[in-house]
């Protein structure tokens, strides 16, 4: 009687401990299983500057040509119901700022190039109390273009640093390309035709981030 007791219970105990053993092992080790691709990634080293030349001309630009809305429009909706306008148009990574795939007539104003945060000053075809820029960099601080296209999403990324580093090349591109054939010597004055992206973080000054700057005179 006594055998068939102590047999019970040590099938009782063996159960008890394979359970604590597995519930140890999920605790600190099922947060860190990838998957194979995640695995592939690692190993090979995430490339930011390949993934955004494969998709600068093939993605970035024709989405924001084709589903940019007017900026005047876009404005005028923030300033009147902003969490509608957030969630119809806006696209954002976490709890950051909505951002926004825009368009525009403007007249340039002014050339601010004093700081590396280097802007042009731009007069909408409506007025309104904001200050509107478009960032010449060499700093460029928001992440507007890889937010407002809303296809880059952080989940698709390894890490943060990955995520952090196609806005960077982003960045790059927009200041190679779109910023760098500029002459800034005889800009002022100038009417342009624009599309890029704002990020909505303030009312008083708005940052466009240009994808295109087409001269009209």
């Amino acid at each position: 009687m006594f055998n068939k007791f102590l047999s019970n219970n040590f099938t009782l105990i063996s159960s008890f401990f394979v359970l604590f053993i597995f519930i140890i092992y999920s605790y600190f080790f099922a947060s860190v299983v990838r998957t194979v691709e995640e695995d592939q990634l690692i190993k090979k080293g995430f490339d930011a500057k390949a993934y955004v030349e494969n998709i600068w001309k093939s993605k970035i630009i024709p989405t924001i040509s084709e589903e940019a809305q007017d900026i005047t429009f876009i404005l005028d909706e923030l300033f009147k119901n902003k969490e509608v306008t957030e969630e119809k148009y806006g696209g954002r990574s976490g709890t950051g700022s909505y951002s926004f795939m825009i368009k525009g007539k403007a007249e340039i104003t002014s050339l601010n190039t004093a700081s590396r945060v280097g802007t042009l000053s731009i007069k909408l075809e409506k007025k309104y109390d904001s200050e509107i820029f478009i960032t010449l960099g060499p700093v460029i601080k928001k992440d507007s273009i890889r937010d407002a296209v809303k296809f880059i999403k952080f989940n698709d990324f390894v890490n943060q640093l990955d995520f952090a580093d196609v806005s960077r090349i982003i960045k790059v591109r927009v200041l190679n390309e779109i910023i760098g054939p500029l002459n800034l010597k005889e800009i002022t004055g100038k009417n342009i035709n624009f599309e890029g992206a704002i990020t909505f973080d303030r009312k008083d000054k708005i940052y466009i981030t240009p994808t295109k700057i087409e001269f009209l005179n």
